[in-house]
């Protein structure tokens, strides 16, 4: 019985508990976080983080924003048909976090953008999304400078006047691995000395 109890809370503090992976992926990670980035951009770290600075800074600036960057039909999901469609599924996506979120969705694609709010689209503001050139490229930092690009326009627009936020040094993947294994590590041991200690009680017994 304790054997089996030990084993449930070793399983219990070293589970990672599987992502939602349900309909685009972008309407999952857009509910915690401000923008959506696909590994597979080829937009590097630094260009993320500085993306994510300046819509943090539109916010901190009264201009609230988040933003999902497009570059293939698999970023996407299950709705691949609204691909290079920016506009549609800008207001899909908006529509997907309305529960949770009731403010702007940028949506950036290599033929254009999108913008909804709280679910609706905003014509004002899409035509100055229109008036944008089209992003530079599919994928990499062209993409990441057009995103930074609409979201200065759409504030500016609104007479936000963005100062970057300082940009958090992420952890490094190296890191994360180390603290994970030094965790593991902790709770076996742990672990292995609470089963020494009943084994002796036993033999005292």
């Amino acid at each position: 019985m304790r054997k089996g109890a030990l084993f449930l809370l070793l399983v219990a503090l070293v589970a990672v508990p599987a992502a939602r992976a349900d309909g685009d992926p972008a309407s999952d990670y857009l509910l915690r976080l401000q923008t959506f980035v696909p590994p597979d951009t080829g937009i590097s770290s630094a260009d993320q983080a500085q993306l994510t600075s300046l819509v943090t800074g539109a916010r901190n600036g009264g201009y609230t924003i988040r933003v999902a960057i497009i570059a293939s039909q698999y970023d996407l999901g299950s709705v691949t048909i609204l691909y290079r469609k920016p506009k549609l599924y800008a207001h899909f996506l908006s529509q997907e976090l309305r529960l949770a979120y009731h403010k702007r969705v940028l949506v950036v694609m290599a033929n254009g953008y999108g913008v909804a709010f709280n679910g609706k689209p905003v014509p004002a503001e899409q035509k100055v999304l229109d008036k944008l050139p089209l992003p530079s490229a599919t994928h990499g930092p062209g993409l990441a400078g057009s995103a930074a690009r609409a979201v200065r326009a759409l504030a500016l627009n609104a007479g936000v006047k963005i100062k970057p936020a300082p940009i958090v040094k992420a952890k490094s993947s190296g890191d994360t691995t180390n603290r994970d294994r030094l965790v593991i590590a902790l709770v076996a041991l742990v672990v292995l000395l609470l089963a020494l200690g009943f084994g002796y009680v036993r033999k005292r017994r």
